[in-house]
């Protein structure tokens, strides 16, 4: 079954094991897609277990369900695996072989490069955020969205729209952000801890990997670099890095901002944030990445100075 709402309520109706996954290093929508449907799973009386490869962000410690995610689970006691916010079975790390010993496999994701892998699917690259799909799933069931809920949906909305900076903030979005709230969460409290919640040593990290900025295609590239020394140095997680890439990306006259992460066994993490003329999804599929017209990324092997060649020659192309 594909893109059939009415199916994968069935299924979440009658099936009563459930485990559920995101994409590695998982942001606001990943962890708020998975905790709300989680959460709404439990309410009717089902097990619904959260398996992730990474932990959850510092930022997103407070959401309700956070402190229930697990890293380690045999998959299969599960009668249904879902994946959420993933445009690849592969994207979930190291726990992807847990989530292909359920018999029945359910896709719920937003991005365009999704391949659309399940037995049932719910795939809408116009959808702001995949919180906004969980969303429609529970309204469908006639599920009760109480704020623990309601949080975490607000959440993925909330960071996949940039704050609703980006162009995705959809009258869709702000709907059901505006329903979120009327059903009581505090929109200040929320963005305090997602946005005003950090360490010093991750600001004193933002100061090292900044002053790694460099600029390529005459301008309209900018990057920054975080190197494995950086993140031992500043005892910093992967996630400390999140909104790092924001600022290359504000420099006057740049269109596309590139992060490079330098991880283990010569292999290089590349993030793209584009301001709308260059779709980085494209250039990241390129290289057997993925994500969005404006935010996607994709992960290398080779020299950090090599992958920085292949990359800015790919930006200088995509910019012609």
């Amino acid at each position: 079954m594909k893109n059939d709402i009415v199916e994968i309520c069935r299924l979440f109706r009658e099936k009563d094991r459930f485990l559920i996954a995101c994409h590695e290093n998982p942001e606001g929508d990943a962890i708020g897609s998975e905790l709300a449907l989680a959460l709404a799973l439990r309410k009717m009386g089902k097990t619904a277990t959260v398996l992730n490869a990474d932990p959850v962000p510092g930022n997103l410690a407070f959401l309700p369900g956070a402190g229930s995610v697990v890293f380690d689970e045999d998959g299969s006691g599960y009668e249904v695996a879902v994946v959420v916010d993933c445009g690849s079975p592969e994207r979930t790390g190291r726990v992807e072989a847990e989530l292909r010993k359920p018999p029945v496999l359910v896709n719920i994701d937003h991005h365009r490069t999704n391949g659309g892998c399940g037995d049932y699917c719910l795939i809408d690259p116009e959808a702001a955020a995949t919180g906004m799909l969980v969303y429609k799933v529970l309204s469908e069931m006639g599920v009760e969205i109480d704020v623990d809920v309601a949080v975490n949906i607000y959440v993925a909305v909330l960071t996949d729209t940039g704050s609703f900076h980006y162009t995705n903030s959809s009258p869709e979005a702000f709907h059901i952000a505006g329903e979120m709230i009327r059903r009581g969460i505090d929109p200040w409290a929320v963005a305090e801890q997602v946005y005003e919640t950090q360490s010093l040593d991750r600001l004193r990290l933002l100061g090292r990997v900044l002053g790694s900025l460099e600029t390529a295609a005459g301008g309209r590239v900018a990057a920054i670099t975080t190197m494995k020394k950086d993140l031992a140095e500043f005892s910093a997680r992967k996630d400390f890095l999140e909104g790092f890439i924001n600022y290359p990306r504000s420099v006057i006259g740049v269109e596309v901002a590139v992060a490079f992460r330098e991880e283990g066994e010569g292999a290089v993490r590349v993030s793209f944030r584009s301001k709308g003329r260059v779709d980085v999804s494209g250039v990241a599929q390129a290289f057997g990445g993925g994500g969005h017209r404006n935010a996607a990324g994709c992960t290398l092997r080779g020299s950090l100075a090599d992958v920085k060649r292949r990359i800015f020659g790919a930006l200088e192309e995509a910019l012609r």
